[in-house]
């Protein structure tokens, strides 16, 4: 393997016979070494793949600046994420994630505080993430002695369900989380209901939620002639077609998304089978 790239005295970029590219991080490993030298192995202490999502010098941007330790940290908290959820937690969270834990250890050292929005969404939404998020801070204080506020468990979650999502940066994941909130909020408006997060209607609507958000962001419409189903729901469940009008108008308002009937169709449906679920009076219950 030869050097590529030399970013300073401790990281440079090695590249293969086979043209790939590697971060190399050691003591000393680029101290006067060149672009084109082979490198040396035995200095190489760590080494970070680079990929589309992490090009190199991001990654080595993000070695300067971020403890070691908290590197190290974090690939634990990502072991034990991918036991408890799955594959797609993954090397690819690494970087991103360690840089919100050392800034967050930073912040409890200095005594900083800092809100963080969505606050009740992420709670209310995502149950089984902060379970994890409130183990991690947990594992944390465990390794570093440091205990940090309970809302930095937010943001842990919001990067596991990013990843759970597949969306490139938080501030998808942050706008699907308030598209959740708001549509849950009129539901419990109109029919004086408070969902439960953990009933399985309600996860059923957060995956159609989660589906109607990503069709929305590729300008994707549900298809499918279902007019005659349309009517005889309208017809049959006349004040979840209400609700299901209320939320579309709000998403139409909100994000400037465009509804069709389908969706209107398929909302309606959730909806009744959450009042169904809640025992709203009038709502006929469900098998």
């Amino acid at each position: 393997m030869r050097i590529a790239k030399v970013f300073n005295n401790n990281v440079v970029l090695g590249v293969d016979d086979a043209g790939r590219e590697v971060v190399l991080i050691g003591r000393g490993l680029g101290f006067g070494a060149k672009t084109g030298d082979d490198v040396d192995h035995t200095r190489v202490e760590r080494t970070f793949a680079a990929s589309e999502g992490q090009p190199p010098e991001r990654i080595a941007a993000y070695l300067d600046a971020i403890p070691m330790e908290d590197i190290e940290l974090t690939e634990e908290i990502i072991r034990l994420g991918r036991a408890a959820f799955g594959d797609y937690i993954g090397g690819h969270m690494l970087f991103a994630l360690a840089d919100h834990l050392s800034f967050a250890l930073r912040r409890a050292s200095e005594g900083i505080t800092i809100a963080y929005p969505l606050q009740w969404e992420v709670a209310a939404l995502y149950p089984q993430e902060v379970g994890f998020a409130r183990s991690i801070l947990a594992l944390v204080e465990e390794r570093t002695g440091v205990r940090l506020p309970d809302l930095e468990a937010i943001p842990f979650v919001l990067h596991f369900v990013n990843a759970r999502f597949g969306h490139d940066d938080l501030s998808a994941t942050m706008e699907m989380t308030e598209v959740f909130g708001s549509v849950l909020g009129v539901v419990r408006d109109r029919f004086g209901i408070a969902a439960d997060e953990s009933s399985l209607d309600v996860t059923r609507f957060i995956t159609h939620l989660r589906y109607l958000f990503l069709r929305q962001q590729k300008g994707a419409v549900s298809g499918g002639d279902q007019h005659q189903l349309f009517d005889l729901v309208k017809a049959s469940q006349p004040r979840e077609y209400a609700c299901a009008v209320g939320v579309k108008d709000m998403l139409e308002e909100r994000f400037g998304w465009d509804l069709n009937e389908n969706e209107v169709l398929y909302l309606t449906l959730h909806v009744a089978r959450l009042t169904a679920s809640a025992g709203v009076a009038g709502t006929p219950a469900r098998g």
